[in-house]
């Protein structure tokens, strides 16, 4: 049964509760502040397809022949460029897909501010699936949704981290023609509890509900990205990314799941037919496409990924893949467990995630020393290149 994974292991991809015939697996069984699959000893029939569709378990993959290529790349459209994470490359996949009659499955808030998986042929749903959402998504049912459409000879493109796109191929147990594997380049995942934490932390602070949040808003330019958040009574919060508290546990490795740390799906072992990202030091590696509005990094692993690329009309530049690895490695190794995490854990259960962030998370004296040099080196290079000044 699928309780042979360990926490260590566990990527709490949902691949196990789609496969579960009866339904007896949840996801329960709580280690810190995420819950993992847990079985219902009286509905568990000892079929062993939990186990069958695990990726833990299961087979990794591995580009085809003469692969992995890579691009540079960005949506023609600058609207969604602004909207987007990055150069709007999941957009105009996406859009291809809803054109071409087909399905995508992506993450999305729910009315909660809770990440989810949701499968869906309306481009509104595809407007809620960009951009980032740092927080493990609850991927419910969508693989047996994504199997039925796919029996029925739709086309589907499903976007997620390497775990869930290693998932939903365990699951379905066969290639299908009809569908295409978007990952994502993962640095690594916070719970939906951390994250829940932080909203109460700032509608406490705010005084009212949240009522819209985005993880990189690009107001004040991509390289710039900030966590910006609305409340229903018109007060806005928006700080760069870098000084996010919420950020600042994920950038140093402190809130991520604990399969983060040795993640099985890097370098390229989920089976995606594409990988896409930020195209992080654009700025020194081909200044030419960078306008701070928002670059993509797109990997190709399939002769399906080349085909879908290149039916998209989106502005591509064929680079070398080191240029891409260079500010990308999380593609490569998994990140290291931050040193604070053992305290930060022992923190929350002496008191709770809300006050752990706080007291962990916020910018000290000496970082935003450290940024304002930072900017300051940043605003005479942007001086130096003519590219006018930067806004942090």
């Amino acid at each position: 049964m699928i309780d042979k994974v360990s926490v260590a292991d566990c990527t709490l991809c949902g691949a196990c509760i789609n496969a579960c015939p009866t339904d007896a697996i949840r996801l329960k069984k709580q280690y810190l502040d995420f819950c993992y699959p847990d079985i219902d000893a009286d509905l568990c029939i000892n079929c062993n397809k939990c186990e069958l569709s695990c990726p833990i378990l299961g087979k990794k993959s591995k580009p085809e022949n003469g692969f992995p290529i890579a691009f540079a790349a960005k949506s023609k459209n600058d609207e969604v460029r602004i909207r987007s994470s990055s150069g709007g490359a999941f957009y105009e996949f996406a859009d291809k897909m809803l054109k071409d009659g087909g399905y995508v499955c992506g993450a999305v808030f729910d009315e909660e501010f809770h990440v989810k998986h949701i499968v869906s042929n309306s481009k509104n749903d595809v407007y809620r699936m960009m951009g980032s959402k740092y927080a493990q998504s609850d991927m419910g049912y969508c693989y047996r949704e994504i199997k039925d459409v796919l029996e029925k000879g739709h086309k589907v493109l499903f976007s997620g981290c390497p775990c869930q796109v290693a998932g939903l191929r365990t699951f379905l147990g066969k290639e299908y023609r009809n569908l295409l594997l978007v990952e994502l380049i993962c640095h690594g995942i916070p719970s939906d509890q951390m994250l829940q934490a932080y909203i109460r932390m700032q509608e406490k602070k705010y005084g009212a509900k949240l009522k819209r949040m985005e993880f990189r808003n690009k107001t004040k330019g991509w390289h710039n990205s900030a966590v910006r958040m609305e409340f229903e009574n018109g007060k806005i919060y928006a700080e760069p990314m870098t000084i996010d508290a919420f950020m600042q546990g994920y950038f140093r490795g402190v809130s991520l799941k604990e399969s983060c740390f040795s993640c099985q799906f890097r370098n390229f072992a989920s089976g995606s037919d594409l990988t896409i990202g930020d195209f992080w030091g654009a700025e020194l590696s081909i200044p030419d496409m960078d306008d701070n509005n928002g670059l993509s990094a797109v990997i190709v692993n399939s002769e399906k990924g080349a085909l879908f690329l290149n039916r998209r009309e989106i502005i591509c530049r064929q680079i070398e893949i080191d240029v891409i690895l260079k500010y990308n490695q999380s593609l490569l190794k998994s990140f290291d467990e931050g040193t604070q995490r053992t305290a930060f854990y022992a923190y929350t259960e002496r008191y709770d995630l809300e006050r752990a962030i706080d007291t962990f998370f916020q910018e000290t004296l000496l970082r935003k020393a450290k940024r304002k040099f930072r900017f300051f080196l940043r605003y005479v290079w942007y001086t130096l290149q003519g590219k006018g000044k930067p806004l942090y």
